[in-house]
């Protein structure tokens, strides 16, 4: 069979990916108005062992680190905060993996999920980076690669796989009809 106009050969893919790109937006635009609404509550850290350096900002902690805000909590092996005179700006974890989890506020079921081996979150810029082995997942579908950048303001995440590698991105999205038996409590 000889393709002679390659935008007829990929007209159903693209319609299948934007439909998922669509309700991957949405959902990932609802969830970013909930994690931005974090910052209302207070923070709780727990945690093997700190330690702060009052003239630079930064406390480390060390072992078993759980970190709650509201209905998200974060799990990791080393936790480091900056902070400045006003308020924290940086909040870098390290694990095996370090992980992000935001319940739903009604029913207590995850709506977004993430992990990595190292995660950066910039509270100002309001970025989240998760590098090597990144996942993240929200309402049934999967992002998994190398490294994986949400920008919570402008609703945009961006994937990519290892520079020195064959490893790509992958992406899961489940049928329609499992996407809504996961999300009904």
């Amino acid at each position: 069979m000889v393709v002679t106009n390659s935008r007829e050969m990929f007209k159903p893919n693209m319609k299948s990916f934007n439909k998922f790109f669509t309700s991957l937006s949405i959902g990932l635009i609802l969830v970013s108005g909930e994690i931005k609404a974090q910052i209302l509550f207070p923070i709780s850290i727990e945690s093997d062992l700190a330690e702060r350096n009052e003239r630079t900002g930064v406390t480390i902690y060390r072992g078993n680190v759980l970190i709650t805000q509201g209905n998200l909590s974060i799990q990791a092996d080393l936790v480091t905060i900056t902070e400045n005179a006003e308020q924290i700006t940086k909040i870098q974890c390290a694990g095996s993996p370090a992980s992000f989890e935001q319940l739903n506020i009604t029913s207590s079921i995850p709506e977004l999920v993430g992990s990595a081996n190292d995660v950066e979150y910039l509270l100002q810029e309001q970025q989240i980076t998760l590098s090597q082995n990144a996942s993240l997942s929200s309402n049934g579908t999967v992002i998994t690669g190398d490294s994986i950048n949400y920008d919570l303001k402008n609703e945009i995440w961006k994937a990519g796989g290892a520079e020195n590698s064959q490893k790509r991105i992958r992406l899961f999205i489940p049928p329609k009809s499992v996407k809504s038996q996961n999300s009904t409590p």
